[in-house]
């Protein structure tokens, strides 16, 4: 947890707003996979205090804007991502203030809400992400808020229940009798999918 807590700590010190985004906003559902990055949502406007904060401490910093995101390098420890504009078309300071605050290991997270978690990992469309999302919809299917997931889904042009159904597929082979798992799962999505 390195990454994440020389993350947390310089956000603390710097009063930066963020939410946590990729494998470690898995964590407030399950903890099915690790990583060794963060990735992270955090307002333009604390990004400078940020990386004051994160050179203090050895990291670079780099923009690539092919991908739209600073990257802080560190040489030993890894490299934390940070998103300061939108990440699958989402607005940053959305996905700031439907974030929820989780405690791990005595330690406040801020991660992003498992509703915008799924539209992000949906427009990114990796074989990873597509797991993810099965990981999220098995644990948390019937407590999502479909109005929210259904309206930002058509904002952003995504076919949800294609989408949902598809990754779906992809559920890891953990979860008991995947099979009808992926059959009841189908059927809910069939449900409370509008598009």
């Amino acid at each position: 947890m390195l990454l994440l807590d020389d993350f947390i700590l310089a956000c603390q010190k710097s009063n930066a707003k963020y939410a946590l985004v990729g494998a470690w906003a898995l964590i407030q559902i399950t903890r099915y996979r690790t990583t060794h990055d963060v990735d992270a949502a955090v307002l333009k406007t604390d990004l400078w205090k940020l990386r004051e904060k994160f050179e203090e401490i050895g990291y670079f910093y780099l923009y690539n804007p092919r991908l739209e995101k600073h990257e802080f390098k560190h040489t030993e420890k890894g490299d934390i991502d940070v998103y300061t504009e939108k990440i699958g078309g989402i607005p940053i300071e959305q996905l700031i203030d439907r974030a929820s605050t989780i405690v791990l290991e005595g330690q406040s997270l801020r991660c992003v809400s498992p509703e915008d978690l799924i539209l992000v990992k949906l427009v990114a469309g990796r074989e990873r992400d597509m797991a993810d999302i099965a990981v999220v919809l098995y644990h948390l299917i019937e407590k999502l808020d479909w109005n929210y997931l259904n309206e930002e889904a058509r904002k952003l042009d995504i076919k949800l229940k294609e989408g949902l159904i598809n990754c779906v597929q992809r559920l890891p082979i953990t979860v008991p009798n995947p099979p009808k798992v992926r059959k009841q799962l189908t059927e809910r999505i069939n449900d409370l999918s509008k598009s």
